[in-house]
């Protein structure tokens, strides 16, 4: 197998949340090696926040959390207090020992530290630092705290949901993931200058910024014709019919957007021309967008009995725009995506009891250096023996007295982690994992399937129970 295309990369990571940590997932299926610095007492808020295997936190439950182990996957995880005079001797040894360091907390928090990118170039004078906050390390909302739903405000909420409604947000987090690639970009084109010119440098990046281009084409209206775009729900303001329409089923709905007078033509001719389609209302585009309500009521009735799948099917064979909204299940079990090899199976340490699941790999293929998930998350501190004997070559009385002094945690099970905290929850916080059965009755999910497993073809079986597993 040829080496990938970011071996010999090392990038040390000190992070929170979602955008950051799945950008540096991402390198690291490239074949990047990313450490992962988390404070054992404070470690990534995602750890906390589930869903838990089966349902059940356990008592490794900072290790079982789906959301943070879905983002965190093939690489190395520290633990190691920043805090902690000693804590920063041993991050800037392994500053030197590095290319990269990728940080996404506060503005202030770094510099705090004593750790931001002067105190980093003065060990590593060719460091690249990139630093991703919400509004950026300048201007008047620089201290501002940013994650995705309040970038969303200062972005696309105004124009998210029904005209008739509150500004509304996107399902999930969005925003971290248009964040993700844009902090890929950054540190490849950091990485390709200092192949060139042997110089590093630190990437001042905005999620803000990052996300503001979402809506480019309503602030260029703004600017261009002073005029101010508004909420439109599912249409769009300059072709017609667009919506999202009800089929046969449980909660099955189709999507279908016409942009041109060709495809209002191969849409009425799948649909057997009906009567209502030659209404002189609908002939041309200026009209359908005026009739767009009419249009709806007659399209939802033909979708509404019909199977979203074949409805899709129908439409795309005759060029038609249309997509069948899959629900999360049929996400996973959907045959495009199979047929990609999307899915790959992350197997997880025999401790944290998880076994083999699911999750999404690269979003792309390439011919001589396919990436891939090289390891199941790392559950906390799982590599910081290996770190700091085999990076570092410590001996065994610094890394005891270090642990005796806080400066980092060992390796832990279960309930010998008694004082993890996050945000202002009290030490030992222990997450409430609600039934299958009580989240149906609170209308938070729709169905349970006990024999998931079985219908995803998880194992449940676990890798190398017998010691430390390597990345590929």
């Amino acid at each position: 197998m040829p080496d990938l295309p970011l071996k010999g990369v090392r990038i040390l990571e000190s992070s929170d949340i979602l955008a950051l940590p799945m950008a540096m997932s991402m390198m690291a299926d490239m074949g990047a090696e990313v450490i992962h610095v988390e404070y054992a007492s404070r470690p990534n808020f995602y750890r906390f926040l589930g869903p838990y295997p089966e349902s059940n936190p356990g008592a490794n439950w900072h290790d079982r959390s789906a959301a943070f182990n879905a983002s965190n996957r093939s690489k190395l995880s520290l633990t190691l207090n920043l805090g902690h005079p000693r804590g920063k001797e041993v991050f800037l040894e392994l500053v030197k020992r590095s290319d990269v360091v990728a940080e996404n907390f506060s503005a202030r928090v770094m510099e705090n530290f004593g750790l931001h990118y002067p105190e980093l170039k003065a060990v590593k004078d060719d460091i690249i630092m990139l630093s991703n906050t919400g509004y950026g390390h300048s201007g008047p909302w620089r201290d501002y705290v940013g994650m995705a739903q309040v970038i969303e405000a200062a972005t696309t909420s105004h124009l998210t949901g029904y005209p008739d409604r509150m500004p509304g947000k996107a399902g999930q987090s969005i925003m971290d993931l248009v964040v993700c690639w844009n902090i890929i970009d950054a540190i490849m084109l950091a990485l390709l200058h200092k192949q060139r010119t042997g110089k590093g440098q630190w990437i001042d990046h905005s999620m803000l910024q990052a996300c503001a281009p979402i809506i480019s084409g309503p602030l260029m209206d703004v600017a261009m014709n002073k005029r101010d775009g508004f909420r439109r729900g599912n249409r769009d303001p300059i072709h017609a019919p667009q919506g999202c329409y009800p089929c046969k089923g449980d909660d099955d709905w189709v999507t279908i957007s016409i942009t041109s007078d060709e495809e209002w033509n191969n849409f009425t001719n799948a649909l057997g021309s009906p009567e209502w389609s030659t209404d002189s209302s609908f002939a041309t585009n200026d009209s359908r967008i005026k009739s767009h309500d009419t249009l709806d009521e007659y399209i939802g009735a033909w979708t509404s009995e019909r199977d979203k799948m074949e409805i899709m099917q129908l439409l795309q064979d005759a060029g038609v725009p249309a997509g069948a909204v899959l629900k999360n299940k049929e996400v996973l079990l959907n045959e495009h995506y199979k047929a990609r090899d999307y899915w790959e199976l992350g197997m997880h340490p025999a401790e944290t009891n998880i076994g083999g699941r699911w999750y999404g790999g690269l979003p792309f293929k390439m011919s001589r250096t396919e990436g891939r998930i090289r390891r199941a998350t790392a559950p906390l501190g799982y590599d910081t023996r290996y770190i700091l004997e085999e990076l570092l070559e410590m001996d065994e009385d610094d890394i005891l007295d270090m642990e005796d002094d806080g400066v980092l945690a060992p390796y832990l099970v279960g309930n010998e982690v008694t004082d993890m905290r996050v945000g202002n929850l009290p030490a030992g916080y222990r997450p409430n994992a609600p039934t299958p059965e009580s989240l149906i009755q609170r209308g938070d999910v729709q169905s349970h399937d006990e024999d998931y497993n079985e219908t995803l073809g998880q194992s449940t079986t676990t890798a190398d129970p017998n010691g430390r597993v390597p990345l590929e």
